[in-house]
């Protein structure tokens, strides 16, 4: 059994799994108010809990999931040991859990109100802007300056790797498309702060020439 304690039942005291849930059920542990969980990305990596991508990789028992890899690449590998086509009922099913999991790790990290100062604040530590600006709309000019990948936001918590952040919409495009880290656009659980980024961070352009020679700028489909 993991040492990590369960994020379900941390957070209700119960938990769907029972005795066969890979972590711990720590009767002693004060059970959580999501309603109430804000504050700085400190405060949120707690690491008594389990998260929701290993609430979700959890599901999956036989897969030995590396909590220390990338969720994409670990849920890529998931399909390629369970030898799930794309067109495979189950994996249709695991990959919608699997994104809405993404989606809410992104929310206990980042949080989800887009007025929140000391989220946008978080965001630039972690997208390397120096120095961190003391101000709601410089937060957001900052970012929205910056091409990131957001799975990559998710990603940094558990892997220890800095975000690469990218020159060019291009560059971030091409990068995207080459791990496969594609964030959801749409989803259910999607906080104000995600949605903003979303719109703001992720719309690739790409440079095309025209007929006269001339460099254009593309805008290529968000993903």
């Amino acid at each position: 059994m993991s040492s990590k304690v369960c994020y379900s039942y941390s957070r209700t005291a119960s938990c769907r799994f029972g005795s066969q849930c890979r972590f711990a059920h720590d009767e002693g542990f004060e059970v959580t108010d999501d309603s109430n969980r804000r504050g700085t990305m400190h405060e949120r990596s707690q690491t008594y809990a389990q998260t929701p991508l290993d609430t979700f990789f959890a599901t999956y028992p036989k897969f030995e999931y590396d909590s220390s890899a990338s969720a994409p690449l670990e849920f890529y590998r998931m399909c390629d040991e369970f030898v799930w086509d794309r067109e495979n009922k189950e994996r249709e099913q695991a990959s919608r859990d699997f994104k809405d999991a993404l989606v809410k790790q992104f929310n206990d990290i980042y949080g989800t109100d887009v007025n929140d100062l000391s989220s946008w604040r978080t965001l630039c530590q972690i997208v390397h802007v120096s120095p961190i600006p003391d101000t709601l709309a410089s937060c957001r000019e900052a970012v929205k300056a910056t091409h990131v990948n957001i799975v990559d936001l998710v990603d940094t918590k558990t892997t220890g790797e800095p975000v690469t952040v990218f020159v060019s919409e291009v560059d971030l495009s091409e990068y995207t498309i080459t791990t496969g880290k594609f964030f959801p656009r749409d989803n259910a659980y999607a906080g104000g702060l995600l949605r903003y980024l979303l719109r703001r961070i992720i719309n690739p352009r790409q440079e095309r020439v025209s007929r006269s020679g001339n460099k254009m700028q593309s805008r290529r489909r968000r993903r």
